[in-house]
């Protein structure tokens, strides 16, 4: 079957795995619940899960590398996941050797927004020397940083934080343990907080369809673009990417989010010659980011 690597996408509900070849094709994609996890050691579930897919798939002696995004802070080292507010029991862990010790593979580890990232850019045929911003509208609100071809980490490797910038007047706790984070008003669980108070006659996945025209659901929107803008101030890319289950239901009103983008973007630049893009993903979308990742990092490796 040739050379392969393992993507692998864990989420707060699914964690999903495939095997990708080196043209970025996907076979034996896979999504089972993130649930399993909670049963104790993570890296031993994980190490499990990874061997009984390739035996039944007969693939143990194709694939050359595992990679796997997270919704997590990753050290810069790409070894240790330090903080997953949404996951049980990924929290300090020295994560990529311990799994590349019981796998016999290397495996690579980064933050799940980076990996989409590298897929997006893919789709959209971005040139990889650009700068390129992905901003991801899910539950939370994930951030991914590309400068002239590079992922940036930071110092730490917790840059790209952009759900936990501090709001003005926010008093609300976030999950992460601070206060006035922007993910408490800019993202998906946002979004179902007000579905629940104001409109509980419809699904939160068709607030839009029905209550797109409300004064609250239209400042939910406005206010999305408050994180968006502040970003394109501070390092004008050549592209911006929006997407994210938030911003493809039914009904999103993409033209008023992107009014305010403009609205609040510095004149005359960045925002004259601005390049925003809306881009939907799939099941796969992680996948492929985190496969494509492996074998290029294989490459420097040899």
């Amino acid at each position: 079957m040739g050379n392969l690597t393992l993507g692998i996408d864990i989420g707060g509900t699914n964690f999903r795995l495939g095997a990708v070849d080196e043209e970025g094709n996907i076979s034996h994609f896979e999504k089972n619940s993130s649930r399993v996890f909670d049963a104790g050691d993570v890296v031993e579930i994980i190490h499990k899960e990874i061997e009984d897919y390739m035996d039944r798939y007969g693939i143990r002696d194709s694939v050359r590398a595992a990679a796997v995004g997270i919704p997590s802070i990753v050290s810069k080292d790409k070894k240790t996941i330090i903080s997953t507010p949404n996951l049980k029991g990924f929290n300090n862990i020295r994560f990529s050797d311990k799994l590349q010790e019981k796998l016999g593979i290397p495996v690579f580890l980064d933050r799940d927004v980076n990996f989409l990232l590298m897929n997006d850019m893919n789709k959209l045929k971005i040139d990889n020397t650009k700068t390129v911003l992905g901003f991801y509208v899910g539950t939370g609100f994930g951030n991914a940083i590309c400068i002239n071809g590079k992922l940036y980490a930071g110092k730490n490797g917790a840059a790209g934080e952009l759900g936990h910038i501090p709001l003005y007047d926010v008093d609300e706790e976030c999950t992460c343990g601070n206060i006035g984070c922007s993910e408490t008003r800019c993202s998906g669980k946002r979004l179902e907080y007000l579905a629940e108070r104001y409109f509980p006659d419809v699904s939160i996945r068709e607030v839009f369809k029905y209550h797109g025209n409300s004064p609250i659901i239209l400042k939910f929107v406005k206010d999305l673009a408050i994180p968006i803008a502040t970003e394109i101030n501070i390092l004008d890319p050549d592209y911006s990417i929006i997407a994210g289950g938030v911003t493809f239901m039914e009904g999103f009103p993409k033209d008023v989010l992107l009014k305010a983008v403009h609205e609040k973007v510095r004149k005359p630049y960045p925002e004259e010659n601005l390049e925003i893009m809306f881009t939907e993903h799939d099941q796969q979308s992680g996948i492929y980011g985190s496969g494509i990742y492996a074998h290029q990092m294989l490459k420097n490796i040899i």
